[in-house]
C-alpha cells in the first residue's frame, strides 16, 4: 500500500482529499503545521508528501526542507494557487519534484504524483542573472495583482507606462477585462506551469 502525507493548513481540504485518497488505497497521514509533520514522520516514511506553499503561520518551504531531511526517499510535490519564480526556484533546489495548482481532483493528484516519482529532480537550477530576477519579480507582482497594471506600478513605485513597456518587451499581453476578474483555473495552471518551468531552467 502506498502512503502519502498531506501538509496544508486548510483542515477541511485535507480531510476531504485524505478520505478520497484512502478510497484509492493510500495510507494517509495529515499535518497542518511543522510539529504535525514530525509526528507523522516519527511513525513512518511516506512514499509521497504534498505540501501547500502558503501555510498560514509557517512556510511551506520550511516544511519541504524538514520532509526532505527526515524522509529523503519521499517524492514531494508542492501545492499553490500561484507561486512566484523565487519560491519555485527555492522549492526545486530543496528537492520538490513538481508544483500543482489548487484545487485539483484526486485522480489528477494521483497522476501527478506518479509522474513526479518518475522524474525526481536530478539537478539544481542555475542562478538567474540580476536582470532576469528583476523581471520575474515584476511579473510575479503583476500576476498576484490579477494583471492590474495600475495597481502593480503603484506597488513597485514606477510609472504605469514604464511597467507596460517592460511587460510588452517580455511578451506579456494584458486583456483589460482581466483587471476586474479573478483568473480562471486554466489561467492559474498555465501561469504556474510557466513559472515552475522557468525556475527549473533559470539561468
Amino acid at each position: 500500500m502506498k502512503s502519502i502525507m498531506l501538509i496544508d493548513d486548510d483542515a477541511a481540504f485535507v480531510r476531504v482529499l485524505g478520505r478520497n485518497l484512502e478510497n484509492l488505497g493510500y495510507a494517509v497521514c495529515s499535518a497542518t503545521c511543522i510539529d504535525d509533520i514530525r509526528d507523522c514522520l516519527s511513525v513512518a516514511r511516506p512514499d509521497f508528501a504534498v505540501i501547500d506553499v502558503h501555510l498560514q503561520d509557517e512556510s511551506g518551504l520550511d516544511a519541504l526542507e524538514l520532509v526532505r531531511k527526515l524522509s529523503p526517499s519521499s517524492t514531494v510535490v508542492m501545492l499553490s494557487g500561484y507561486i512566484d519564480i523565487a519560491t519555485a526556484a527555492q522549492a526545486a533546489r530543496s528537492g520538490a519534484a513538481d508544483c500543482l495548482v489548487k484545487p485539483m481532483g484526486v485522480e489528477e493528484l494521483e497522476h501527478a504524483l506518479l509522474s513526479a516519482a518518475k522524474r525526481k529532480p536530478d539537478h539544481l537550477p542555475r542562478m538567474m542573472s540580476p536582470a532576469k530576477a528583476r523581471l520575474q519579480h515584476i511579473i510575479s507582482r503583476w500576476e498576484k495583482n490579477d494583471r492590474n497594471t495600475t495597481k502593480t506600478a503603484a506597488i513597485l513605485g514606477m510609472h504605469r507606462r514604464t511597467l507596460q513597456r517592460i511587460l510588452q518587451n517580455a511578451g506579456m499581453v494584458r486583456d483589460p477585462a482581466e483587471t476586474y476578474r479573478a483568473p480562471s483555473r486554466f489561467e492559474k495552471l498555465r501561469r504556474l506551469h510557466r513559472v515552475w518551468s522557468d525556475a527549473l531552467a533559470a539561468g
